[in-house]
């Protein structure tokens, strides 16, 4: 699945905890996403970056439902006006946790499967003629 969305301003919780988001505007993404996290390409300004995404509720910090993604390695000076998400891979349902770190380090964890996942995956968007 690929869709755009309109980048919007979030509440800067995802870069205090050392995984800063690109929070998307929620009537730019698909209704018939399902709520969990993932693994995705992102492309912005034609370059192509690796991603994991949360789509849905944010119950540790009691907060509405959103959709965020973390650039793996890579960071952004300014924000983007829209960008571009193509789903590679459905990693896991959205969960709570008992604190703030232990959410942290299930972050670190699906970031980690997110990377196995796209450095062999490649999307519809790169792939060329041979």
């Amino acid at each position: 699945m690929r869709f755009s969305a309109s980048v919007i301003t979030g509440s800067g919780r995802g870069k205090g905890m050392g995984t800063p988001t690109l929070n998307l505007d929620l009537a730019d993404v698909p209704g018939d996403l399902k709520e969990g996290i993932y693994a995705c390409k992102v492309i912005i300004n034609n370059a192509i970056y690796d991603a994991a995404m949360h789509y849905g509720p944010r119950p540790v910090h009691k907060d509405t439902a959103s959709c965020e993604v973390h650039l793996l390695d890579e960071t952004m000076s300014d924000a983007p006006a829209m960008i571009a998400v193509e789903i590679a891979a459905y990693l896991r349902p959205v969960q709570d946790f008992p604190s703030e770190a232990a959410l942290i380090a299930q972050i670190n964890d699906d970031i980690a499967k997110a990377r196995g996942i796209l450095e062999t995956y490649v999307a519809p968007s790169e792939k060329t003629d041979s």
